[in-house]
């Protein structure tokens, strides 16, 4: 029997694995290999948090690109009152992707396999790939596919003298949080993971005094109430596809069409998501590395909005004052007396403040360079010469069919690879709109391979 390896079930893996039990031959056996060994719930739906809500409304939520309505279905077989705009937590689409999984695999003629397990290196033997485990096990495959999500933070360089502290929490999504009423914390950024991490202290902490500090100081903005229904219209799509490829071009095409309706910035920011990664493939690399420099956080904060409720906690926060935004940079931090001294320069300042917390977390988010990845798989492949980075090091390179690009530049007949590392061809691949759209066509992609063989 044929054998086909995904590595890592969350949102790509599962979607993905959830196409090929409908489209594989039955001669093949699919193995899904999982750290954790919870199979669907991966870094952003493993939350049981029931204030940690989805950033996209339920209607356009499924996880299966030619079922549009399927979370929705799910959403209001529990609930009547969900509607396609509304937010709901990231716990019940982590159950609703779980459910998925196990009902596709209950009645696909497709065998599957779940294993609880890292793995720490793949050798290419022939035309057969061999995956060691770090339980000892080998496993054969006829091909991989590579479905690696989003990884831990990276550490500041700031952060080396607490490291190893108490004190410091390099990654919020490690565990539940463990905060003293009336603590005094630092969070280290003031994007979604920060303002997650804000919620989650509000009801673990509701005592406890919050400071948020980034370069910029930008916070997510938040979505629009669902209803009332907003119509609106744009050009924005044909005019930006007509431009020369370049990011002062787009800037101001986009400055230009927000100016006719400043109300309806969204339906803009919206309006440019189908094209966008149409648009990055267009740009230079020069062009990618000022976007990157300059304005990726002020369309990060515009692009990737908040729930309503969310935001209105945030800013209910800030107006009592129980969260502090500043914007700046983190000059030294110290530990001293079981509590950590920093160092702030306020933006536009030369003036350095000095303040005390009893706890500093890290919410730069997921980790965005693939340099800095501390994964013992990536760090094999890089070091084989089996990925290919691309100059910003956003991500992995992979052909049309998603076969990752050696350093050399070829294709590898025997591993794919989907994720939020597609970022660096398309820009679009984070979030589950695209993935799903690209786990379909990879899952056919490698439906014809395996019935080919």
């Amino acid at each position: 029997m044929k054998r086909l390896v995904i590595i890592g079930a969350g949102f790509s893996g599962a979607a993905t694995a959830i196409q090929l039990l409908r489209k594989l031959p039955n001669d093949v056996e699919l193995v899904i290999i999982n750290r954790s060994g919870r199979m669907a719930k991966g870094l952003a739906y493993g939350t049981n948090s029931p204030y940690h809500l989805l950033n996209v409304p339920a209607g356009n939520m499924s996880a299966i690109a030619d079922d549009p309505g399927s979370f929705l279905r799910y959403c209001q077989a529990k609930d009547p009152l969900i509607h396609s705009g509304s937010f709901v937590s990231r716990a019940l689409y982590g159950t609703y992707l779980e459910q998925l999984l196990a009902d596709e695999e209950a009645t696909s003629s497709v065998s599957c396999v779940r294993i609880a397990g890292g793995v720490t290196c793949i050798d290419q033997l022939g035309s057969v790939a061999v995956l060691q485990l770090d339980t000892g096990e080998e496993i054969i495959a006829d091909h991989v596919i590579l479905a690696a999500g989003n990884f831990p933070p990276h550490n500041p360089g700031m952060v080396a003298p607490i490291q190893r502290s108490t004190a410091y929490i390099p990654d919020p999504w490690s565990g539940p949080i463990s905060i003293e009423d009336k603590s005094h914390v630092l969070l280290i950024g003031s994007g979604l993971t920060a303002i997650d991490t804000l919620i989650a202290l509000m009801h673990s902490a509701p005592g406890a005094s919050v400071t948020m500090i980034s370069r910029r100081g930008l916070v997510p903005r938040g979505h629009r109430d669902a209803l009332p229904a907003v119509k609106f219209t744009t050009n924005i799509q044909a005019e930006i596809l007509t431009l020369p490829p370049s990011i002062t071009r787009y800037v101001r095409a986009i400055r230009a069409e927000i100016a006719k309706s400043p109300e309806h910035w969204r339906e803009v920011i919206t309006a440019l998501r189908p094209v966008s990664s149409a648009v990055w493939q267009k740009l230079g690399v020069s062009e990618r590395r000022r976007f990157l420099r300059h304005l990726q956080p002020y369309w990060d904060a515009h692009r990737h909005r908040l729930a309503p409720d969310s935001y209105r906690l945030f800013e209910t926060a800030l107006h009592n004052r129980k969260v502090k935004k500043l914007s700046g940079r983190i000059v030294e931090v110290l530990e001293r007396n079981g509590r950590v001294e920093v160092a702030l320069r306020c933006r536009g300042t030369a003036d350095v403040q000095q303040l005390q917390f009893d706890k500093v977390i890290n919410c730069t988010g997921p980790c965005q360079n693939v340099e800095h990845v501390q994964d013992q798989l990536i760090s094999f492949l890089k070091s084989a010469g089996l990925l290919s980075i691309d100059p910003l090091s956003l991500g992995i390179e992979v052909n049309e069919q998603y076969r990752v690009l050696s350093k050399a530049g070829d294709p590898l007949p025997w591993l794919s690879y989907i994720g939020p590392m597609l970022k660096a061809q398309f820009w679009e691949a984070t979030a589950v709109p695209e993935l799903r759209e690209h786990a379909s066509h990879l899952a056919t992609n490698i439906a014809i391979l395996f019935s080919e063989m």
